[in-house]
């Protein structure tokens, strides 16, 4: 039995699963968890693979500790989406930090509590998790509240759609302390260029750099995936906190090296994104 995945209908991949242990359909979206024995357990959300126990770390690591560690004092955090809790762990994992994590779907956190348990630190007294609109949440939000957002969405389309547009990043500008910065989910240079570079350009008009930096996934189409950072005043790379990076207890993936890396463009990449590249 496979589980498998089309992206753009000229990409497929597939992983081979066990079983089926567990669908419910929400009020948003199709749920699924399947169970293979080189993954792990996979959380499939609309048919797309969201994640796997065995790579998971990859993506939570590598959407926030980049980002926390380029801001210099970072205390409150904005999640949109990240209904598994892994994003939020991550966060937690700096004692100084709180979070609100405004999740639309409850039933994806009810599934990730049951099949995932230990993605999720749900218990924490610093994260405040409310199930809400997103954009919603965004746009009513007060001014200069947050030092950071992060953007941990599915694919444009569904639910998150209008995590994607000018209407909300203008509002995450606005929502931002005057050096905060936005990490948003840049989807794949590699095999949807086209959707990546509109992505940079919607950022792109409200921030002062903003720059696409990349991780990989066994579990996503084609491996290589993208997170684009905007900033208001801090550069990724050169004002990255060393010493931070690599003090972080129980990190699998993250470290000082792998940030500046990450950030490294191939030059088609370099070349096909031209201005929209804010350095």
């Amino acid at each position: 039995m496979w589980f498998e995945e089309i992206h753009n209908d000229f990409f497929k991949q597939g992983i081979k699963v066990k079983e089926k242990i567990a669908q419910t359909k929400s009020k948003y979206q199709n749920i699924e968890v399947y169970d293979s024995e080189e993954f792990g357990k996979v959380l499939v959300i609309d048919g797309h693979g969201m994640l796997c126990e065995k790579d998971e770390f990859i993506y939570h690591e590598m959407m926030v500790h980049v980002a926390i560690c380029t801001h210099k004092d970072p205390k409150n955090v904005l999640i949109i989406g990240g209904g598994d809790g892994g994003v939020a762990k991550e966060v937690l994992r700096h004692k100084d930090i709180k979070v609100d994590m405004v999740e639309i779907d409850e039933e994806v956190v009810n599934i990730s509590k049951k099949y995932f348990p230990n993605i999720g630190d749900w218990d924490n007294p610093r994260l405040n998790l409310i199930i809400a609109d997103g954009i919603e949440f965004v746009r009513d939000a007060k001014d200069k509240s947050y030092d950071i957002v992060l953007v941990d969405s599915t694919d444009p389309e569904g639910p998150a759609k209008g995590l994607f547009n000018k209407t909300f990043y203008a509002h995450v500008n606005r929502i931002l302390k005057d050096d905060g910065l936005v990490v948003a989910q840049g989807e794949s240079w590699w095999i949807d260029m086209p959707l990546h570079k509109e992505i940079m350009k919607v950022i792109g008009e409200f921030f002062k750099i903003v720059m696409p930096y990349r991780f990989e996934m066994y579990m996503y189409p084609g491996c290589n995936w993208n997170f684009i950072m905007g900033s208001k005043f801090y550069h990724p790379t050169a004002d990255m906190i060393l010493q931070r990076a690599d003090l972080i207890d129980g990190l699998k993936y993250y470290n000082s090296d792998i940030h500046k890396a990450s950030f490294v463009l191939p030059n088609y990449v370099k070349k096909e994104l031209g201005e929209l590249y804010k350095w």
